[in-house]
């Protein structure tokens, strides 16, 4: 079912109205009522906003190719409890079924990891409902007129450690030296997966704790095994408790 909605008559309390006309928007939600809600929502801040509601991202990709006028897509994946693959996958599918018309996340998780992830899945903007309707809006202009959002939240959660986190091991002596002379030519994200094999977790805990899908983690953990030249997880796991216990540069066993 799709419903366009485009709001002309007053504005809600304490709400200034939009000032870029002419703004099309296709929103995903398999939920009824936030559906209805973020639409009217929308439309009533924005009143040249149109706002075209569906319940799926193949929905949103049919409504796409029937007109093609919208300049953004928004899909509200809700309280997920993180990308898994058939979401990763769903997600990557509509990046590439609404090209060139940018896709905007809307999710109840303000999970670094998890953003960086669908950044990379090529997603444009992920809002937040703590963020409200107003900077909901202004974060759909500037997706529209070509840039990414994230919320400032966010970022600080990547910059700064955050208690219960996975933090990357602390360098031994040699550390003036660059990450990649000192750790065997891992990167920061390879050793937050390397630390979860030393603890034995496996690939779909890994992806859980690191907000990432299990696919990515799967990568992670052959990239982590190629760079050390270990045959296996034991292995790897050996050469980083070897290398934290003495301290010393952890080499590859690559010739």
């Amino acid at each position: 079912m799709t419903t366009d909605i485009k709001h002309q008559a007053g504005i809600a309390p304490g709400i200034m109205p939009g000032i870029v006309p002419g703004i099309a928007v296709v929103l995903a939600d398999p939920n009824s009522l936030t559906r209805d809600c973020f639409s009217l929502g929308l439309g009533t801040l924005c009143r040249d906003m149109t706002v075209r509601s569906v319940a799926s991202l193949r929905d949103a990709a049919g409504a796409l190719a029937r007109d093609g006028r919208a300049e953004v897509v928004l899909c509200n994946i809700g309280a997920q409890a993180g990308l898994n693959d058939v979401l990763c996958a769903a997600i990557r599918d509509a990046v590439s079924a609404c090209l060139p018309v940018p896709l905007v996340i809307i999710s109840d998780r303000d999970d670094g990891g998890m953003i960086l992830e669908s950044l990379r899945l090529g997603v444009r903007g992920y809002i937040v409902p703590s963020l409200g309707l107003g900077v909901m809006l202004e974060a759909i202009r500037l997706v529209a007129a070509g840039g990414t959002f994230v919320p400032a939240t966010s970022l600080q959660s990547l910059i700064a450690p955050v208690p219960g986190t996975i933090a990357v091991p602390p360098p031994g002596p040699g550390a003036d030296l660059p990450v990649t002379d000192r750790i065997g030519g891992l990167t920061p994200r390879e050793m937050a997966v390397l630390t979860c094999m030393r603890e034995g977790k496996s690939n779909k805990l890994i992806a859980y704790m690191l907000g990432m899908c299990e696919n990515t983690a799967k990568a992670h953990v052959r990239n982590v095994l190629k760079k050390l030249g270990a045959t296996n997880r034991t292995e790897a796991a050996f050469m980083a408790h070897a290398h934290l216990s003495r301290g010393a540069p952890l080499e590859s066993n690559r010739p």
